[in-house]
Parts: structure tokens; sequence; C-alpha cells
């Protein structure tokens, strides 16, 4: 509740600074009217107004200028994403002096339309030209649902084939699936990651709306050669923190392999890479990235190109990737 009383200067006052939504289905979205009143006694200017998610939206046009007694109308959109109690903050930015920045409140319960297991598609090892089928169940936690297709994308969208197989009678209300993702034989020697969109529709009593549930896959795909690693975890690092790692390569049948150079392609300033035999054979080789990781904060990430003698793979990729903070 707003008080009445006016002070010195202009102040900011919210008549709801906290938005209870209760249990919100995931496939729907919300939508408030927050009114904003200077109750100081000289124009408040509101600056900018600030969501501090993706799945919050304003309408609001910044900056105005209310006079004293003056009210505006702030208005939220909350489209929930995943599931579970969630708290979600808008920050209101002005020239009150009392307090630079106020926050209205956006609370829910969010239900899941959908569940899936398992949530994340990892393909493990897989050896080149095998054939790869990964699959996830989903089940429809609420009535009317339906779903229609999937799409992929990253590295592996070119050589994933999505179909989706309906697992009981589609006369009862909630249905169950199974979404299986075939890989094609060509996918290059290393580590690839990609994203799944599962999309259809829930018929509620009103009106037929679209629903959608995200996976992400990775894997790492390997052939006559072989690695310990194909993606080299950097994890997080303080700035300028000294980089040592190392990976060894070596063919899957244990003859002898000859890796002929080692370069850095797309990464971050800073490292380099050099490759060396482990053994008299030269059947085992050391990758090894070095330097320093970047004064700034920020991604690190880049691929360490080995080229080989090996017919079947003759450039091997190891990506590596890791974060400064």
């Amino acid at each position: 509740m707003a008080s009445t009383a006016t002070e010195g200067g202009p102040r900011l006052e919210f008549d709801e600074p906290v938005i209870d939504f209760g249990r919100v289905p995931d496939h729907e979205t919300r939508n408030a009217r927050v009114v904003i009143r200077n109750a100081g006694s000289s124009p408040l200017t509101v600056q900018k107004v600030v969501p501090t998610c993706g799945c919050t939206t304003v309408g609001f046009k910044t900056p105005v200028t209310l006079p004293a007694g003056g009210e505006s109308i702030l208005s939220l959109d909350f489209d929930p994403k995943g599931s579970g109690k969630q708290e979600k903050y808008v920050q209101v930015v002005s020239n009150d002096p009392r307090r630079a920045t106020s926050t209205v409140t956006i609370r829910a319960d969010v239900v899941a339309t959908l569940t899936a297991e398992p949530r994340f598609l990892a393909l493990g090892r897989v050896t080149a030209g095998a054939p790869v089928l990964g699959s996830i169940e989903i089940t429809a936690a609420v009535d009317g649902c339906d779903l229609s297709g999937a799409k992929i994308t990253g590295d592996l969208a070119a050589h994933a084939t999505p179909s989706i197989t309906r697992l009981n009678d589609p006369s009862e209300a909630r249905g169950r699936w199974r979404v299986d993702v075939n890989i094609g034989p060509a996918v290059p020697w290393g580590w690839h990651t990609a994203s799944m969109v599962v999309n259809g529709t829930i018929d509620p009593p009103s009106d037929r709306r679209p629903i959608e549930m995200k996976f992400a896959m990775n894997g790492s795909f390997e052939g006559s050669i072989i690695a310990d690693e194909t993606l080299i975890g950097l994890l997080t690092m303080k700035p300028g923190q000294r980089i040592d790692r190392e990976v060894t390569l070596q063919r899957a049948d244990g003859r002898g392999l000859t890796c002929l150079s080692a370069t850095i392609a797309g990464g971050t300033p800073g490292l380099r890479a050099s490759v060396e035999p482990l053994d008299t054979g030269r059947t085992r080789w050391r990758v090894r990235l070095e330097g320093t990781a970047p004064n700034a904060p920020g991604s690190v990430g880049g691929t360490v190109v080995v080229t080989t003698d090996d017919p079947a793979n003759p450039v091997v990729a190891i990506r590596y990737a890791g974060v400064v903070r």
C-alpha cells in the first residue's frame, strides 16, 4: 500500500511491489499491471526499466517524468521457463534520492506440462561409422498434449535425424512418446554438441497453444585414431592463470602412428600447441596445450588441430573450453 505522505524531492512507490502469480502452467503467459507513483514533492524521472531474466518482458517507455502525485502503469508479461518455484525481478531506475534502483518481484510456482527421461542426451564415445541411436521418453503431465515434431541445431544438425513415436493409445488423455535421434556415419572426428527442441500443442478448454521442450546432446566421435579426451575442459580460471593440459593420441589397433603438426584454430590468444611421441615405437603421442589465460573475464575456447599420417583420420580436432572469472 503506497503512502500518501510527501517529502522533499521525488519518491518512487509501487502499488504492488510483489506480484505472486501462484501456480502457472509452463505453456501459459501471465500479465500484471503495476502502478508507479511519485509520492514526493518534485518531479520523478524513471530512467529505465530492466528485467533480470529473459522470461519477463515489460511495457514501459523510458525515460518518463512524473509530477508530484503523478502515476504511470508498468505492464509485465511473465513467460515461464523451467518448472518449480521461481522468483524473478524487474529493476526500475529513477532519480529517487533514497533509492536509485527499486525492484518489482515476480513469484510463481511453474507447473511442467511435459516430463522427460533423460533430460540430457549423452551419446558417449562413438566409433566412426557405427550406428548411433539416442532415445528420450516424454510423458505429458496434463491432459490434451500432442507432440508433432523435433528440430536439431548445432554441430550434429547435419548428421542427426529425430523421429517421434507415440507409446500409448492416442485415446488416452495423457500421452507418452519416444523421441529417437539417429546419427549418421559421417560425423567428423572430435567432440560435438547439439540442441533439440521437441514441439507440439496443448488443447486447454479455451484454445490450442504451442508447447515445447528443449534438450542438449553431446558425444565424442572417434575412428582409427582414439584419444583419452576429445574435449579439454579448462573449467573456471583466474585471470592470467597458467594453462598446461595434455591429451594422448594413438591408433585404435595399437599400430605405429606419426603426428606431423599441432596448431590452434580459432583460439584464444596466448595459447600454443605441440605434439611429441611418448614411446620409441611411436604408438602413443602427447598433444600439449600451454599458455596463460586472458587477463579479462570471459570465455576461452578453440581447437587444437593435429595432422597425422593416418589415411582415415588425417586430421583430428581436439576442442578446449573454459571461462575466466
